[in-house]
């Protein structure tokens, strides 16, 4: 028989075909087998030794494998690199199997869809995404099984498709709906989630919706939202085939009720995901000092999509302002919090039967300790404590009976796995108890029985004795064997007498040889009966999780506030951005102590809403934009900021151009990506919205720059009518406030004293009175010969008469690009060469430095 048609290779072949995208991981005695390109392409991934089954012949069939119990580490690297992986399992123990072995796929993991801990992140949520697109609408669905939490979302288009896609940061994207459309946004897609895996979806047939959405219930959500929340749930069941999926929590995304961060403003604010790969430098690193994941993961989402609704903001505010006042408290908070662990996944993986012993014992201890924060917080005072802290009226279900039955049942230390050890105390169960015994004490047992039969019996000399062959035996002399009772039977004859057996020794016997595998299976029989005890609880297990982790995230901003001098903001539904002494949060921070200089910033949209920043390079005009926007959003996430005081007029949309950068993957320059985004800025901004523009037009020539520059500051002011901070090089600009009262000058301070430039990183009134390019080059580095030709150079162009630059035309369009024309040489610049050539040390010069000051000098005169 050919190895391809064995009955082994046939089970091989039904998984692989039921399951052809993932990697069958296919179960053979204490090994998971791959077989031919799924061994080739694991091999390669896994750094694995490629063999072959039937090596040498016609029907050889490459092969890989690797151990049971270290499968977890391969399928982290294999998720890692986009892979999904089926499980197929053995079903039956193979020493009590007679004949095949039945086999089968158990689960497929896939990196949207992972429970363990192994393949987690424990502050951030695991989202599976499906995207339904049609050419008349759009809708998400996000899927967070190890949390069991559905959020569906109804979208105008698909840049806000992208928008809540980079927020949520799925590990996996499904794509249906319209095939032309949906074809044309799955590279838009990959481009903004380069380490999501991205798959265009099946169509999705009615009797599918209906089946799936039978585990949400009757729900109040639009068309596309109901097929993208069916097709999240198709997957899951289809890689769960064997395990009902537990009942999710739906929640109904409404865009309007949260400030709206698209996916370019996440990128340069660094809200949650570093620019260049530091987490320090991510203002999620830090507010973050939450004490549980659930609380971290709650924080994550609140600084991604901050409220909009005053009083929600208010009543977080109200709950951090409780941790500052409270400040004895919120420590003794922290040190309970630091044991609850993360009930939220543990319940889900109770619901799955995927929870191992020990997360139980994790599961019990941390319900304990929840109990004793629920205890701590209600036992406060204040009048109006429980109100703040969000307590109901009626005693907080604290789960107390699965966790007395877990500490009842466990023991104080539970094994990762059954095998591994002792799951249960020894008197939680009758018959576990018998069966411990006699795991500890078999030898103990048959002495005594020995002893009770010779009393009862009269026979001195009675042995119970035991051979592989025989097994356990009463051994009576020949002399004896007339007081042996009627009941006992003759099991064999020896020359030194007879040996019997008797029901009490067989029962013994069978007790003491069985006791480690019947102890094993009591033990799987009444963890089978503590899962199920406790799956029925896990509503209410998560109930009280989320209860911890808002009052995790709370006093967490309140330690924040408290270590780094943060103030509570006013927040309104009013139009302006008043903050007084307001700091970046992450620079402050990474700076030395004392050295962030404060600044302040007033914006209304009744009066002066549009800032024109000027000032050199490194002054600190993009720190000063950034801050003014995350101070907004730690605002109306309800934290307190790094101000001495701030009132922020509710903002609906915080929309940014910061920095230059080019996208090679779509051969788009800097100046295309920077128009790109500055085009949808323009279009989604309101009069509500707060705008960032930092040198929007350095992209191009100079008069386009700045014909660009001008334009999107006028549309601003005059169409958007928007809150607005625009840092710019051309100077020019700050003759806008000259036809607006609602256009404003500020400039960051600096100074130049002797060639070298000082910044004071002050924001003051007025427009900045130069940029001191050539000192800012000379800090970086730049050869003196290039530095004194830039000198030349500049005091040359600032003869000119303004008007000239203001006017351009054809003559100074030559003079933009003739830079290095012939020009009499100026006394200035001979008195410059002199003073170096007195200063020169010639025996020190290497010929090629005395070639490149002499070209230099040329040049300058």
């Amino acid at each position: 028989m050919a190895a391809r048609d064995t009955p082994v290779m046939r089970q091989h072949a039904d998984a692989k075909r039921e399951y052809p995208e993932a990697i069958v991981f296919f179960r053979l005695g204490d090994f998971y087998e791959m077989f031919g390109e799924d061994a080739i392409v694991a091999a390669g991934a896994l750094d694995l030794v490629l063999t072959s089954r039937n090596k040498g012949q016609a029907d050889e069939i490459p092969m890989c494998g690797v151990p049971h119990h270290a499968a977890h580490g391969y399928i982290t690297r294999l998720l890692d690199l986009g892979h999904r992986v089926a499980l197929c399992e053995q079903l039956a123990d193979p020493a009590k199997c007679r004949g095949l072995v039945p086999r089968q796929v158990v689960k497929v993991i896939t990196p949207g869809l992972v429970t363990e801990d192994e393949y987690l992140r424990p502050a951030a949520n695991n989202w599976l995404a499906a995207a339904q697109i049609d050419a008349s609408g759009v809708g998400l669905a996000l899927l967070d099984l190890s949390t069991v939490e559905l959020a569906v979302v109804e979208l105008a288009d698909v840049a806000a498709l992208l928008a809540e896609l980079v927020r949520a940061g799925p590990r996996e994207v499904l794509v249906g709906g319209d095939q032309d459309v949906a074809a044309d946004v799955l590279p838009a897609i990959g481009r903004v989630l380069v380490k999501a895996l991205v798959r265009a979806d099946s169509s999705l047939e009615i009797s599918e919706q209906e089946r799936a959405l039978d585990l949400v219930g009757e729900i109040a959500i639009s068309d596309w939202e109901r097929r993208a929340a069916a097709r999240v749930l198709r997957f899951a069941q289809r890689c769960n085939p064997n395990t009902p999926l537990p009942s999710v929590r739906l929640i109904r995304w409404e865009i309007a009720e949260h400030l709206v961060i698209d996916e370019i403003a996440q990128g340069h604010l660094e809200l949650a995901i570093p620019a260049h790969g530091d987490p320090e430098t991510t203002l999620l690193n830090v507010i973050d000092v939450t004490r549980t994941p659930a609380g971290g993961r709650l924080m994550r989402r609140s600084l991604l999509a901050p409220m909009r609704h005053v009083p929600s903001i208010r009543r977080q505010l109200d709950r951090v302002e409780f941790f500052v006042v409270h400040s004895r408290l919120r420590r003794q908070l922290a040190t309970v919090l630091g044991e609850i662990g993360d009930l939220e996944r543990l319940a889900t993986r109770v619901e799955l039967g995927q929870v191992s012993p020990r997360e139980l014992g994790a599961l019990g201890g941390g319900l304990r300790a929840a109990a004793e924060a629920v205890a701590l917080l209600e036992a406060q005072p204040e009048p109006d404590a429980r109100q703040v802290l969000g307590l109901p009226s009626s005693p907080v279900d604290v789960v107390s009976d699965v966790a007395a039955e877990l500490r009842r049942a466990l023991v104080e230390r539970p094994p990762s796995m059954p095998k591994e050890g002792e799951v249960f105390r020894a008197e939680y169960d009758s018959e576990l108890a018998e069966l411990s015994a006699m795991r500890r004490a078999g030898t103990d047992h048959i002495v005594a029985l020995e002893t009770r039969l010779r009393a009862e019996t009269g026979v001195a000399s009675l042995k119970i004795r035991f051979t592989r062959v025989f097994g356990w035996y009463v051994e009576v002399t020949r002399s004896q064997t007339d007081r042996v009772p009627s009941n006992w039977r003759r099991k064999q004859t020896v020359a030194s007498g007879e040996r019997f057996t008797l029901d009490e020794l067989d029962d013994l016997a069978d007790r003491i040889a069985h006791a480690e595998e019947r102890h094993r299976e009591r033990e799987l029989e009444l963890l089978r009966e503590l899962v199920a005890l406790t799956a029925r609880a896990s509503s209410r297990i998560r109930t009280l999780a989320m209860l911890m982790a808002n009052w995790d995230m709370a006093s967490a901003l309140a330690e924040v506030a408290h270590r780094h001098d943060y103030c509570r903001p006013e927040v309104d539904d009013g139009s302006s951005i008043e903050i007084v002494d307001g700091r970046h949060p992450v620079v402050e921070r990474l700076a030395a102590a004392g050295r962030f200089v404060p600044n302040d910033c007033r914006l209304d949209c009744s009066r002066e809403r549009l800032m024109v920043l000027t000032g050199p390079n490194m002054a600190g005009k993009s720190t000063y934009l950034r801050q003014v926007a995350e101070i907004v959003i730690l605002a109306q996430m309800g934290s307190y900021v790094p101000a001495k005081s701030a009132r922020i007029g509710v903002v609906d949309r915080v929309l940014s151009r910061v920095g230059a950068s080019d996208n090679l993957a779509r051969g788009e320059s800097t100046f295309m990506v920077e128009m790109r985004e500055t085009s949808q800025i323009l279009r989604n901004a309101t009069r509500k919205s707060l705008v960032i523009l930092d040198e929007v037009g350095r992209g191009t020539s100079t008069f386009d720059g700045l014909a660009i520059a001008w334009a999107v500051a006028e549309h601003l002011e005059t169409v958007v009518g928007c809150r607005a901070l625009f840092a710019t090089h051309y100077h020019e600009l700050t003759a806008l406030s000259d036809s607006s009262s609602h256009i404003v000058n500020f400039s960051v301070s600096a100074r130049e004293l002797d060639g070298d430039v000082v910044f004071f990183h002050h924001v003051e009134p007025g427009p900045a009175s130069r940029s001191y390019g050539v000192a800012v080059a000379k800090l970086a580095g730049l050869p003196e010969s290039v530095l004194r030709r830039a000198r030349s150079l500049l005091i040359e162009f600032e003869k000119r008469p303004a008007q000239e630059f203001a006017e351009g035309g054809e003559e100074m369009a030559r003079a933009q690009l003739d830079l290095f024309r012939r020009v009499e040489p100026t006394t200035e610049a001979i008195e410059q060469v002199r003073h170096e050539l007195q200063n020169l040390d010639a025996d020190r010069l290497t010929p090629l430095e005395a070639l490149a000051l002499i070209h230099g000098w040329k040049r300058q005169i």
